[in-house]
């Protein structure tokens, strides 16, 4: 959910694989300007308001940029504060100028169900259930639901129907925290 939105400069880009020193960004779009600036900075606005910064994802939604900044604290974000940064980072932006062109910025807590890309997310996802949907078939299952059980540099390691299962960061096409309705909602008496 997006408590702002702010049109700010930007170039084209291109879809690959990119990896930034050894934490994999899996198909993450790589524009011709300085992405780790673009999450220092964030991650200096965020430490200014006591947040943590979660991920920065920039994706070409038809003709738009998006810019997408994902911030957390422990115990949840309050929409008064993920207003506070957009404010913020976008005026540190409009200052910087990391990006030439116009683009969306969005910012947002990363949920419940959480989008995993990096070693850190998962590392600290362990022992949760975790939703994992692979690049190609493993073992003839192309989807992987059960307990995140060991991260490292290389993949992850996931316990599904009774079998473990390693899974290369590479092989990995999108992973979320799955979380069950009963755990959102809590179990509910049946209605007579």
């Amino acid at each position: 959910m997006c408590c702002g939105e702010r049109r700010f400069p930007c170039s084209m880009m291109r879809l690959e694989l990119e990896t930034v020193g050894w934490r994999p960004l899996f198909f993450s779009c790589r524009m011709d300007m300085d992405t780790l600036k673009i999450e220092a900075l964030a991650g200096e606005v965020a430490r200014d308001l006591s947040l943590s910064l979660f991920d920065v994802d920039i994706v070409r939604e038809g003709p738009r940029i998006i810019l997408r900044v994902f911030v957390e604290r422990e115990g949840g974000v309050p929409l008064s504060d993920i207003a506070t940064f957009s404010r913020r980072f976008g005026a540190v932006l409009e200052v910087e100028d990391p990006m030439a062109g116009p683009y969306v910025l969005e910012v947002s807590s990363p949920g419940v169900t959480r989008r995993l890309r990096r070693p850190e997310h998962f590392e600290r996802s362990l022992g949760k259930r975790v939703r994992v949907n692979l690049t190609g078939p493993r073992e003839g299952r192309r989807h992987l639901i059960g307990e995140l059980t060991g991260c490292d540099g290389e993949g992850i390691e996931v316990l599904a129907d009774g079998a473990a299962y390693r899974v290369p960061y590479d092989g990995i096409r999108k992973a979320n925290i799955d979380v069950t309705q009963e755990e959102l909602f809590g179990k509910r008496k049946k209605k007579r």
